[in-house]
């Protein structure tokens, strides 16, 4: 019938198979030494990116950034009135500026929130990477907080001079307007 043996029925290890488990423990063990505690320092990163530091942080950096703008959009406008012949002491040139900072100061407001929100959103972004790392998939890039101070502030003040350039472009018009109005009731006083 069936001769039974009684024998050891466990299967042994093959030589690959071996040294397959010990190239395993090798990058196990690395990665608990080396990596792990990357991944728990981009943790602990993720976890503080909407703290109040962070927060305060980015506001100073996108008001400063907002500043700089600020003061190389008036230059420019400075240079634009001086070869326009108007004299830095008229209503023209001091309005004109008043004009520009006050709508540079409007959008700076707008500016500090969209770069919190933009940091809320890249803390959302790496709460994303936390996951994909866990389950090995890849992760992707995260802004910093000076890219999004500085992002914010170049919109802040792109908005500030299309702002601007529109309210100029209508006073300029109506000028205009105004003018042909006095010239045609000149003409019609005069004739």
């Amino acid at each position: 019938m069936s001769g039974g043996g009684g024998g050891d029925n466990k299967v042994k290890d093959t030589p690959e198979q071996r040294y397959a488990a010990q190239v395993a423990a090798e990058k196990w063990n690395y990665s608990q030494s080396a990596l792990a505690p990357l991944e728990n320092q981009y943790m602990a990163n993720v976890e503080d990116m909407d703290s109040a530091g962070r927060m305060s942080y980015i506001r100073g950096a996108t008001n400063q950034a907002s500043m700089d703008n600020l003061s190389q959009g008036l230059q420019q406008v400075d240079s634009q009135l001086g070869l326009a012949g108007i004299n830095p002491n008229s209503g023209r040139w001091t309005g004109t500026q008043a004009d520009l900072a006050e709508q540079g100061a409007q959008h700076g407001g707008e500016t500090m929130g969209r770069a919190q929100f933009q940091q809320g959103a890249e803390k959302v972004t790496g709460l994303q990477n936390i996951v994909a790392m866990g389950s090995g998939q890849s992760t992707q890039a995260q802004s910093g907080l000076n890219d999004i101070a500085a992002q914010s502030a170049a919109t802040a003040r792109s908005d500030a001079v299309n702002s601007f350039n529109r309210k100029s472009a209508n006073l300029q018009l109506l000028g205009a307007a105004a003018g042909a109005a006095t010239n045609y009731g000149l003409s019609q006083y005069g004739g």
